[in-house]
């Protein structure tokens, strides 16, 4: 009786301990439980205009990855609002990651070539949550995670 209680025990702890029970994480999961281990703040703001007077938004950011999986690019969202808090841009922005090695961060910098900063104005930057699996397939970090192309 005991010797099939063990047996029993043996099996239902193999079944439970071994690879490819239970469910998967597919890999829109995966990037984005990876993209959410970063943490970014905008550190400065800059409107720089070319000889032609055509402005480009200077974001600069600090990322720090806080997960055990890395990242070469990250696809965030920056919105420029006016002074009276009215949308007055909103735009998705790939940063390069490769140098950012794991538990640490570093400064990296955006650019939003057309978009001039107001007077008075703010910038915002979101990690967007939440989004379809059409939308992360149009990111490069799900074609670096997922290995399709």
């Amino acid at each position: 009786m005991w010797k099939r209680m063990l047996l029993v025990s043996i099996v239902m702890l193999a079944a439970i301990t071994l690879p490819g029970c239970g469910d998967k994480e597919t890999p829109e999961q995966r990037v984005e439980r990876i993209r959410y281990n970063h943490e970014i703040y905008p550190v400065a703001t800059k409107t720089l205009f070319s000889a032609e007077g055509e402005p480009t938004l200077l974001v600069d950011l600090e990322v720090a990855n806080t997960g055990s999986d890395t990242l070469d690019n990250l696809t965030v969202l920056i919105q420029v609002f006016g002074p009276d808090g009215e949308e007055t841009d909103s735009q998705r922005v790939t940063l390069d990651l490769s140098g950012i090695p794991r538990g640490t961060g570093m400064r990296v910098s955006a650019t939003l070539p057309g978009v001039e900063l107001p007077e008075g104005g703010e910038v915002t930057v979101e990690l967007e949550h939440g989004l379809s699996p059409e939308v992360l397939h149009e990111f490069p970090e799900f074609t670096e995670v997922a290995g399709v192309s």
